[in-house]
Parts: structure tokens; C-alpha cells; sequence
């Protein structure tokens, strides 16, 4: 499809050479191109294959769930997920693969879990974390929200050699 005719293409190329014409036109786009904002989870395994869930304060009707938060501006996931293991816990971690997307709508968020292998330490909770518990991965606890709860089922997946497995909820 063809947003610009051919008369106005070099028209259009000519105008964005002006001084100040390409800083308007990205202005113009954070207005026009939606945005989400983008989150990181971690499957943290431990060498039982237990798997971490913390009780977080700021989740009163889903306490428990995976470490995790936003990106910093400008932030690899990669090492985003690592700095939020390390800052909830305490916790340094060797980072796996990819396990699972999500999109949720309200508030327009994009969340990514990957699993990561917990090397042993001491855990050392932030303030935004009531307590932390090793679960094995078949006494998972009541209140998690379904992002969690999938993403350690594809880890399961993963672990089992069954990574058939749709990672990707973008509903």
C-alpha cells in the first residue's frame, strides 16, 4: 500500500532536509504511533528446579508472582530482567532464553519472561517485597496472575523438552 503518491514523495523528502523538519516529524510521532510500555519477568529456577515467587505489597489481590518490573529508558531486556532479580532479592542470576510474551491492555503494558538460573546466595528482599518462597513447579500457590503462572508453565515446557508452546499472548 502506498501511503504517498509519487508526485508527493519527493516533495515530502525535500521538506524533512529543512533545518528543524525531522525533530517536528518524531515529535509528530510520539503523538500519532502507539506506545506500551514494556516489562520483564524472571522464571527464576533454582538447582531443584523449584521456582521463586514473591509476595509483593503492591499486588493486594495477586500477592504472589515472579520477580520483575519495567525498563529504564533505553534498557535491553536482557539486562533488564537481571537488575530487577537483583534489586527485589538479592539475587544474581546466569540469564536462559526467552519463555514468554504477553500483551495487556490496561495499562498498555508488554511483558517478557525469560528464565534465569538462580546461582546460590542469600536472599536480601526490597521494600516493595513482603516474603519469597521456593515452589515446586506442581504446588504452584493461589493468587498469581494467569502472565505468571503461564510463563512458568512454558519454562516446564522448556525443561521437559515440550517447548510446543504458543509464547506469544497478544490479545
Amino acid at each position: 500500500m502506498n501511503h504517498l503518491g509519487e508526485n508527493l514523495k519527493p516533495i515530502v523528502a525535500r521538506l524533512l532536509r529543512l533545518p528543524g523538519m525531522v525533530w517536528l516529524m518524531k515529535l509528530g510521532i510520539l503523538f500519532v504511533v502507539p506506545r506500551h510500555r514494556l516489562g520483564v519477568q524472571a522464571v527464576v529456577l533454582n538447582e531443584n528446579n523449584e521456582v521463586l515467587l514473591l509476595e509483593h505489597v503492591f499486588h493486594p489481590y495477586a500477592p504472589w508472582g515472579l520477580p520483575g518490573g519495567w525498563l529504564n529508558r533505553h534498557e535491553d531486556p536482557r539486562r533488564a530482567v537481571i537488575r530487577e532479580l537483583f534489586e527485589e532479592t538479592g539475587l544474581q542470576g546466569e540469564l536462559g532464553p526467552p519463555l514468554y510474551v504477553e500483551r495487556v491492555s490496561v495499562p498498555h503494558q508488554l511483558t517478557m519472561a525469560f528464565l534465569v538460573r538462580a546461582k546460590r546466595q542469600q536472599l536480601n528482599l526490597s521494600g516493595e517485597i513482603l516474603s519469597a518462597r521456593w515452589f515446586g513447579i506442581d504446588n504452584l500457590p493461589n493468587g498469581m496472575y494467569g502472565f505468571n503462572y503461564e510463563a512458568i508453565m512454558a519454562a516446564q515446557r522448556l525443561l521437559t523438552g515440550n517447548p510446543a508452546f504458543e509464547p506469544v499472548n497478544l490479545r
